[in-house]
């Protein structure tokens, strides 16, 4: 698939998650493999970043391979070849790290929020410990991604109670901790989905730990993540232009509708972060990510 492809399907939302990083990366390298340019190979690289600011996976490994492109007198395909392979590499290795962390104590109670990978794998390897614990995960909508999250973790025996988003405030009471993914994290907090900064501001009140599971590829630099404002498509809020085609319906055009994808978290609102580095305070994981050399 073409860049352009790429692109126009980020755009049109009809590739998502990680989907998104996946295609892109696959895509940019067979570009490299076209191209004897580096003027084209970065044009490519920035049309293609600039698609999915949030998605630092695809920011970080794209901008790793044109940093050693420019710096390589070698074969501009082998030196993309290797330099992808090398990334995914950590990225595999530092997400087993992040798996293999046992944390969740038995019988706890946990709230997640969306769908992430990570998560996920966390908890099955939990369960696959022979830890017994509870779920708490929230709908996530306008999309309901969280019903992908219950569906896939039933399938391992893991007890998942499946709430509304607005209920979260009655359930959190209850619960051990938070845990979530990110979209991207900098020195100053995360991006996640929309609804994460609702939680976490509950969690603080009631005095309930904020976990985040998340590798050194996702750390964020190019510029400052509670800058980043993504929308999405208004008829996954309401469809309220079908709606004014139906017979006899009101006229809703002082009706507004924002979708927004992110929320951004403020540092100060997260207890602990999960990474291949061990479970550390937010500073410290942020001054072992700065070493990571594919995010520099």
């Amino acid at each position: 698939m073409l860049p352009e492809e790429v692109v126009r399907k980020i755009k049109n939302f009809e590739i998502q998650g990680s989907e998104i990083n996946r295609y892109a990366i696959e895509s940019f390298k067979n570009f490299c493999k076209e191209h004897d340019s580096v003027k084209d190979i970065e044009e490519a690289k920035e049309m293609l970043c600039s698609a999915k600011k949030s998605d630092a996976v695809m920011q970080n490994c794209l901008n790793f391979v044109m940093q050693n492109l420019k710096n390589s007198k070698e074969n501009l395909n082998e030196v993309a070849d290797k330099s992808i392979a090398q990334f995914l590499e950590y990225k595999n290795n530092a997400e087993k790290e992040i798996f293999k962390v046992d944390f969740i104590p038995q019988d706890a109670k946990i709230l997640i929020h969306c769908y992430s990978r990570t998560v996920i794998e966390m908890l099955k390897n939990a369960r696959n410990r022979g830890k017994n614990f509870t779920v708490i995960n929230t709908e996530t909508r306008p999309n309901f991604t969280g019903r992908m999250t219950s569906k896939e973790i039933s399938k391992y025996g893991i007890k998942n109670i499946h709430i509304t988003d607005s209920a979260v405030a009655h359930f959190i009471r209850d619960v051990d901790f938070i845990l979530i993914g990110c979209d991207a994290i900098d020195e100053y907090g995360i991006l996640n989905k929309i609804g994460t900064l609702n939680i976490v501001i509950i969690a603080k009140f009631y005095n309930k730990p904020v976990y985040v599971a998340v590798s050194g590829v996702k750390f964020y630099r190019a510029d400052k993540l509670k800058n980043i404002k993504e929308m999405r498509r208004n008829r996954e809020v309401w469809d309220k232009e079908n709606e004014e085609k139906k017979e006899n319906a009101q006229n809703l055009d002082k009706v507004e509708i924002e979708n927004i994808a992110y929320d951004f978290i403020d540092k100060d609102l997260i207890s602990k972060v999960i990474s291949e580095f061990g479970i550390l305070n937010f500073d410290e994981t942020i001054e072992k990510f700065k070493e990571v050399k594919f995010c520099r």
